[in-house]
């Protein structure tokens, strides 16, 4: 067995491997794991819930603390209208 130490940490390693291998392996910087989205959404009733109501059920849901946002709608929440064209076409006449 051959002892390296690299950088405050101690290794050992059998004869067989190349210890400069080794320590360019040891070297290499550490990345961390990105964080899973463990975000939780409330589920949002069309014609009932309003802005500042999923505001609040997402801030409970996520153990937020809850805070007064200013501006945040208290009344139904727009919806889109599925029977009016997002686009009109015209003719070249």
């Amino acid at each position: 067995m051959q002892t390296l130490q690299i950088d405050g940490t101690t290794y050992r390693v059998k004869f067989d491997r190349d210890p400069l291998e080794l320590a360019k392996l040891a070297r290499k910087p550490y990345k961390t794991k990105k964080p899973k989205d463990i975000r939780k959404f409330p589920t949002y009733t069309a014609g009932v819930t309003s802005t500042a109501e999923y505001i609040k059920r997402f801030d409970a849901l996520n153990c937020l603390q809850s805070l007064k946002y200013h501006g945040a709608s208290a009344v139904t929440a727009a919806q889109y209208d599925p029977s009016i064209p997002l686009l009109e076409t015209f003719t070249d006449e």
